[in-house]
């Protein structure tokens, strides 16, 4: 199976940028959801309840979060660590509480005008050391801001099958995948163990992705679509939940880079 496309998405629950090559460190994808938005609870906030958040375009260059939206001047934030007196604060993301760093009032007012609700935006801390459920993980295997695991991993063929029964092409950034693969019978990702890669990687499959409102919402309107969960229940349904791609960890794997050819590993 060959890689097709890459994404990482720096504020968590916001608009996708299309890599060419994915890099890791210990906290999964660089640059992936090293930022996220919070309630004055320090509750992270997600566009499942914020669809605006969808049309929020983040990039990163030279160490610079950039941020554009419509209706707004562009955003450019520079980390600000504790050592250099950044305000830290505890944050939560489902179950975890963990340390985060405070992005500023500048930033903060920003957001707050375009989604008319107080919020903070924060980024990862470098000391934060965030466990991966030990159901599906190692110890000493981390994720940042993402839901619950660094990679989600899907296939051009599964979404193909959505594409041909709900009658229009449908765009795979519904899914907010890492990586996505072709190649493969549609919905063969379910049976796979593992996926190793090209130079001895080994990117662990952890368990199926369980979906929510996002992938029924088109990506331009973000207006629901009755048709899209309809279709989504009658092909990716399983044991009660609508299931679409596979979660993922990435093993003695430094990079990914489109075109390469991963080896499915299955049960």
């Amino acid at each position: 199976m060959k890689i097709t496309r890459l994404f990482i998405y720096p504020i968590k629950s916001c608009a996708a940028v299309e890599v060419e090559q994915l890099t890791f460190d210990q906290n999964g994808p660089v640059g992936d959801r090293r930022y996220m938005l919070v309630d004055n609870n320090g509750r992270f906030l997600t566009q499942r309840t914020l669809p605006a958040m969808a049309h929020i375009y983040p990039r990163i260059e030279e160490n610079v979060l950039i941020v554009d939206a419509e209706g707004q001047p562009t955003l450019r934030v520079t980390g600000q660590r504790a050592a250099d007196g950044g305000r830290q604060l505890d944050v939560s993301v489902w179950k975890d509480s963990l340390p985060a760093q405070d992005c500023g009032d500048e930033a903060a007012a920003w957001f707050e005008a375009l989604l008319g609700r107080a919020c903070r935006l924060v980024q990862l801390s470098d000391n934060t050391q965030r466990q991966v459920n030990r159901k599906y993980a190692e110890a000493g295997e981390w994720v940042g801001f993402a839901d619950g695991y660094p990679l989600l991993v899907t296939t051009e063929e599964s979404l193909d099958v959505l594409s041909q029964a709900v009658g229009r092409p449908l765009d795979m950034l519904r899914f907010r995948p890492n990586i996505v693969l072709a190649g493969a019978p549609a919905f063969a990702e379910q049976t796979w163990q593992a996926l190793n890669s090209e130079n001895g990687g080994l990117i662990k499959i952890t368990k199926p992705c369980e979906r929510c409102v996002i992938p029924t919402r088109d990506i331009a309107t973000q207006q629901r679509e009755g048709d899209m969960l309809a279709v989504m229940k009658q092909h990716c349904l399983i044991d009660g939940k609508i299931i679409f791609g596979q979660n993922a960890l990435a093993r003695k794997v430094s990079q990914l880079t489109i075109g390469e050819l991963l080896t499915p590993v299955s049960e």
